[in-house]
C-alpha cells in the first residue's frame, strides 16, 4: 500500500530534496525535510533494513544516508544490499562490494554502489538494508516514530505491513545473507535515497 511519497510524479516530488538530474532514479523512504533525529541504529554485524517505494521499472546502482554526529570508527565491514519485501525478505539484486574502510566520518554522505544495477520488476516497497561491522557504529540521520517498537507492530495489523518500516536483522561480516532473520521492528528510521 503506497503512501502520499509514493504517489508522487513529477517535479513536486523532488520539492524539498532538490531535483535530481533529469535521467536519474530518486527514491527516497521519506522526504528529506521530515529528517529530525539522529539515531542510533543497529549493534555491529546487524543489518539496519529501511522500507522505500519504488515503481517497476526503475533501475538502482546506489544508496546513500547521512552519518549523523558519531562518526564510524575501527570499521571492519560495511555494505548495503536490497531484499524483497516478504515476511521472511530474500535477497535480490547484487550486494555492494565488501568495503573495509576502517571509518565513516560524521556528518557525511555514505553511498554505496550495488555490484550490479537492478531493475524493479513490479512496484511496492523493497528493503534497502545496511549492515556494517566494527567497534563504533555511526549514527544516522532520520527520524524517530513512537515509543516503542510494539506500537509499530500493532499499526501492521492496520496497514497491513508486514514488517513495519524499519527493521534489524542478523548480518554477516561481508556478505549479505541469503533472507532475514531475527526481525526485530524499530522506532528509528533512517532515511534512506536510492539511485
Amino acid at each position: 500500500m503506497p503512501s502520499y511519497a509514493a504517489t508522487l510524479t513529477g517535479p513536486q516530488e523532488y520539492g524539498i530534496a532538490g531535483s535530481p538530474l533529469a535521467s536519474a532514479l530518486f527514491r527516497q523512504n521519506y522526504s528529506q525535510d521530515l529528517i529530525s533525529a539522529d539515531n542510533a541504529i543497529g549493534t555491529t554485524g546487524l543489518i539496519t533494513a529501511m522500507a522505500v517505494w519504488v515503481n517497476a521499472g526503475d533501475v538502482i546502482t546506489k544508496a546513500s544516508v547521512c552519518v549523523g554526529a558519531t562518526a564510524g570508527a575501527t570499521l571492519t565491514h560495511k555494505y548495503f544490499a536490497l531484499y524483497s519485501y516478504i515476511a521472511t525478505p530474500a535477497l535480490i539484486g547484487t550486494q555492494q562490494a565488501d568495503d573495509t574502510g576502517a571509518a565513516m566520518a560524521a556528518n557525511t554522505v555514505y553511498t554505496g554502489t550495488f555490484g550490479a544495477t537492478y531493475t524493479v520488476t513490479a512496484s511496492g516497497l523493497l528493503w534497502v538494508a545496511l549492515c556494517i561491522t566494527g567497534t563504533t557504529i555511526p549514527t544516522l540521520l532520520g527520524r524517530a516514530s513512537g515509543t516503542v517498537a510494539a506500537q509499530h507492530t500493532a499499526l501492521n495489523t492496520l496497514t497491513g505491513l508486514t514488517n513495519g518500516l524499519c527493521v534489524t536483522s542478523t548480518g554477516a561480516a561481508a556478505t549479505a545473507p541469503a533472507t532475514f532473520a531475527a526481525i526485530t521492528q524499530l522506532i528509528v528510521q533512517p532515511w534512506v535515497l536510492l539511485q
